[in-house]
C-alpha cells in the first residue's frame, strides 16, 4: 500500500473480489487487467463473476470514487513509491527502479 492506495492485478475471481471488498472497506483501489473489453466492462458496472453482493460493491466503489480499473498492471502502480524491507524506497513504473 503506497499513500492508502491498493493495486490489484487481475480481476479474476480473487483479484476482482479482493479490490470490491478492500474499496468497499473505504481503501483507494486501482485494479489493472489485460483485457482492455472486461476492463471497458467493469468501469461500467457490468460484472462478469457471480458472486453474490459483487455487482453492488463493484457499482459502489466506482460510484464513491474509490475502485477503479485500468488497462495493464502498469497503469495500476504507475508512480507508486513503496519501501522495501531494507527501508529503501522502491518507485514503481511497470518495473522495479531504485530511486
Amino acid at each position: 500500500m503506497a499513500d492508502g492506495r491498493i493495486a490489484v492485478i487481475g480481476t479474476g475471481y480473487v483479484g476482482l473480489t479482493s479490490g470490491a471488498c478492500l474499496a468497499g472497506l473505504g481503501h483507494d483501489v486501482v485494479c489493472g487487467d489485460v483485457d482492455p473489453a472486461k476492463v471497458e466492462a467493469l468501469l461500467q458496472g457490468r460484472v462478469p463473476i457471480l458472486e453474490v453482493g459483487l455487482d453492488e460493491l463493484v457499482v459502489k466503489g466506482l460510484a464513491d470514487g474509490n475502485l477503479a480499473f485500468v488497462h495493464g498492471a502498469e497503469k495500476a502502480v504507475r508512480g507508486w513509491h513503496l519501501p522495501d524491507p531494507r527501508g529503501q524506497v522502491i518507485k514503481l513504473s511497470g518495473r522495479l527502479l531504485r530511486d
